[in-house]
């Protein structure tokens, strides 16, 4: 019996080799002999297998709560496309086939695997190296990846690093992604869903993605590429209804692409995470490492932007509309004595020529302008024009071919086959043709010196206290493959390096009191940009991760207000989760203020604002307030784009803090015809504080009043909230 046994546990051990800290021993995993590895972070547990070919993801999961995260139909954990040198011919190399040696060395908490010897001989040359650490005190794993390419024959074009197939982590899942502010959509695991983002941008704004169950003793799973430079890639989230999974993958345009022997290393490191808690758990993930290590996190003074003007940290409210002075001056300046405060007013077709037409040639102004903007600066608002950061248009004088291909055409971002990348949005050329815009290359002195003699134009000539430069942290960068521009070609982070050049330039130059803003909230411009307009988010499923993140390093503000039949509710809901997210309001129509529904709602909601600002530009967001009873819903038509139906709670709520002055708020909107009645819960250990009493205030539009006594902690306390009325309650201690 007992040889028997020990003749069982030989044939094992032939048969699988587990890796454990072993010292840095190297085990050759060669074919057919199957191996198995595995690495421990905490609660987190990595296996991987070996397969023929090359190494398999095994398991990924949470061992106190037993919960596997990998799906059955377990994906590569790597897939390098390769393109061979003056063609189009593509190949691909996948983590787990494909390979004649697979080696693994294992030292303390860190594992390193190396593919080596592809088995078609012609890719010779190419192996792939990934190392992943254990970090047990955030039960983490920390990769980076290298693809060593010494082929003259075939150059590194794209690396799909990581990708999982997840399994549902548990009741009521659902998954984060960076669309806008950021988004959750339920249970993906049962229905069709797909979701693309291209990174930078406003429609993937960040870096990672997560999914967790919403459970009481829910976990999950944070996954991000902690990248400090912002490299350019694609971000996907699919689902696989008939597997019940959801699929996750990150796809990186490597830099010198086309470029034989180019290699590939990731910049910073993909992270994979557990995650004990929700969409607001996976922000502070995300930001504690932000904070520390990326390239475009602002200095921060006590918390808020020195470099920003105090006029803009403090600003509540946006108007938007555009013309010559005289169509839009008087409205404007309404608008602000409607509210009784400072407002910011952003200016669009203030130049001669049409909108998305002949840029970048601005000037002339409308006539007058110089003399409405300083006008409207005597009367409490704050002129910000536009301009495009971004566009040249290839018929530049009319119908005409003005300065385009004899001055821009080099300076513009090509395609492989040396035309330019050209973009149209509906506008129309003198002859009826669609205008057809060049995207401008930003790593080229042309165009840096273009903006820049734009913007300081604005600011000096003009008077204006800001300038708003679209398009920056919106659209996604081009793969520019002109090699005459000096920087890699297609890939990598030399697209952010250009703006941060253009606009480390203009801000040194331009006024102190002034300010710059940029469409949209591609995270890597931050330090650069004192605003960006939030227009875009008017997505199903929102929640405020973006703020979260980077509340009070920079200023949000605006949102697409727009028509239909339900445009009333529309306006409601939208400034209620403007106030609640930290966004400075509107960047609506300045007539506003002649709807008496519409114009009161928003008056308040704007002076609630302006006495609890600080919290937005020196504070920090907290997590949401909890609230224990059923919530009524409201759903609107937001017009974004055609009918555009969304849902949220008719009572709107969102907490910030300002730590070091002890202080918290909950900021409610109800943005619904009916009263709601509610049962706050506040714990001091939810926001990491410690006391025992605290002193209430309650804040409206007409006053701000501390409630009597002090309220022992942790509490519950029902609220009622009327129709349409907001409030803020002011915890301090």
């Amino acid at each position: 019996m007992k040889q028997s046994r020990l003749a069982k546990l030989h044939a094992a051990l032939l048969v699988s080799i587990v890796i454990l800290a072993v010292g840095g021993r190297v085990l050759a995993l060669e074919p057919p002999s199957p191996a198995d590895s595995r690495l421990v972070a905490g609660d987190l547990a990595l296996s991987l297998s070996q397969v023929t070919g090359g190494l398999r993801l095994e398991s990924l999961s949470d061992v106190r709560r037993k919960q596997e995260f990998l799906g059955t139909n377990s994906l590569p954990l790597f897939r390098v496309t390769l393109r061979r040198a003056g063609t189009n011919e593509e190949t691909s190399l996948v983590a787990d086939a494909g390979w004649e040696r697979v080696t693994a060395r294992r030292s303390r908490n860190r594992l390193e695997l190396r593919w080596e010897k592809p088995r078609r001989n012609e890719l010779d040359g190419i192996s792939v190296v990934a190392n992943a650490v254990a970090q047990p005190r955030n039960h983490s794993l920390h990769w980076d990846l290298r693809v060593e390419d010494k082929n003259p024959e075939w150059s590194v074009w794209r690396v799909v690093f990581p990708q999982l197939a997840l399994a549902s982590p548990g009741e009521k899942p659902a998954v984060l992604f960076p669309r806008g502010p950021g988004e959750v959509q339920p249970d993906i695991w049962k229905r069709p869903f797909a979701y693309r983002g291209n990174y930078p941008g406003g429609w993937c704004s960040m870096q990672f993605m997560a999914a967790y169950s919403g459970a009481e003793e829910h976990t999950g799973l944070y996954v991000g590429l902690h990248d400090p430079w912002g490299s350019t890639k694609d971000l996907f989230l699919e689902s696989d209804p008939s597997t019940q999974t959801a699929r996750m993958r990150f796809e990186i345009p490597a830099p010198d692409m086309g470029i034989p022997a180019n290699g590939f290393t990731l910049s910073g490191q993909a992270v994979w995470q557990l995650l004990r808690g929700d969409w607001f758990d996976a922000a502070m993930i995300y930001k504690s490492w932000a904070s520390k290590e990326a390239r475009w996190w602002p200095r921060l003074v006590r918390g808020e932007r020195a470099d920003t003007a105090a006029w803009m940290r403090e600003l509540n409210a946006w108007a938007q509309t555009g013309g010559g002075p005289s169509e839009c001056a008087r409205p404007v300046e309404r608008f602000a004595a409607y509210l009784k405060l400072p407002v910011g007013f952003h200016w669009y077709s203030w130049h001669a020529i049409p909108f998305d037409n002949d840029y970048p040639h601005y000037f002339p102004a409308k006539d007058g302008f110089a003399a409405a903007v300083a006008e409207l600066q005597r009367s409490n608002v704050f002129v910000m024009p536009y301009i495009n950061g971004r566009l040249w248009d290839t018929h530049d004088r009319g119908a005409a071919d003005f300065e385009f291909t004899r001055r821009a055409l080099p300076a513009a971002s090509k395609k492989e086959n040396g035309e330019p990348f050209v973009e149209s949005y509906g506008s129309k050329e003198t002859n009826g043709e669609p205008v057809k815009l060049a995207a401008m290359c930003p790593n080229t002195a042309l165009w840096q010196q273009t903006v820049r003699e734009t913007v300081l134009r604005l600011l000096k000539n003009e008077g204006t206290r800001a300038v708003y430069i679209d398009q920056v942290a919106a659209a996604a960068p081009t793969l520019c493959m002109d090699k005459s521009h000096g920087h890699p070609l297609g890939g990598g982070h030399w697209w952010n390096e250009g703006y941060w050049t253009m606009l480390d330039t203009i801000r040194r130059e331009m006024p102190r009191d002034a300010m710059l803003t940029t469409e949209c909230n591609g995270e890597p411009f931050i330090r650069w940009f004192d605003g960006y307009l939030t227009w875009h988010w008017q997505y199903d499923g929102q929640v405020p991760v973006f703020p979260a993140i980077y509340g009070g390093a920079i200023q949000m503000f605006g949102r697409a207000y727009r028509g239909g039949a339900t445009k009333d509710l529309a306006l409601r809901m939208k400034a209620g989760q403007q106030l609640v997210f930290g966004e400075q309001l509107g960047w609506l129509d300045p007539r506003v203020a002649d709807e008496p529904g519409n114009g009161e709602f928003f008056r308040q909601t704007a002076q609630v604002r302006s006495k609890v600002s600080r919290y937005f530009n020196a504070g920090q967001m907290a997590r949401p307030p909890r609230l224990l009873g059923p919530m009524p819903k409201a759903k609107a038509d937001w017009q974004w784009s055609g009918e555009w139906w969304v849902t949220t709670d008719a009572l709107l709520s969102g907490a910030w803090q300002l730590p070091k002055e002890k202080r918290l708020v909950f900021l409610f909107a109800n943005v619904g015809d009916e009263s709601v009645t509610n049962t706050l819960r506040f714990d001091p250990a939810v926001y990491r504080l410690k006391m025992s009493k605290v002193r209430l205030t309650e804040i409206s539009a007409r006053d701000k009043g501390v409630l009597p006594g002090q309220q022992k902690c942790p509490f519950e306390r029902e609220l009622t909230f009327p129709p349409r009325q907001v409030r803020a309650l002011e915890l301090s201690w």
